[in-house]
């Protein structure tokens, strides 16, 4: 969540918002989730369509550029993929450019994950 958090103030305008929310997700009938969609949404200059091809790779350039000049390695999404498959879930983005990102992490609820 850190690191996408961090994406999204670095590339969001100075005074715009930044939207993070929590959800379950798959309920059962009785209120117990099976997951929970954790959302991060920016109004930054969004992704093209070849950005999002090369997303989640690592040291991965694209055309979105920070706000206040600060750094990027590249390497943040990758390590957010690595760390979210790790603990069974996935992540993915929606995005226009020119019109911000929101990017989506789901993770299941501790009992239903399989060990």
């Amino acid at each position: 969540m850190d690191n996408l958090l961090s994406n999204a103030l670095k590339y969001s305008p100075r005074g715009g918002f930044v939207r993070v929310r929590v959800e379950k997700s798959d309920t059962d009938g009785e209120g117990n989730s099976s997951a929970y969609i954790f959302s991060v949404q920016d109004e930054g200059q969004g992704l093209t369509e070849e950005d999002k091809t090369k997303l989640f790779g690592k040291f991965a350039r694209l055309s979105a550029q920070p706000t206040d000049g600060e750094h990027s390695t590249g390497l943040g999404l990758s390590i957010v993929k690595r760390m979210v498959d790790a603990m069974q879930g996935r992540v993915w983005c929606e995005s226009e450019a020119g019109k911000g990102a929101t990017f989506f992490v789901e993770l299941p609820a501790a009992s239903s994950v399989e060990m």
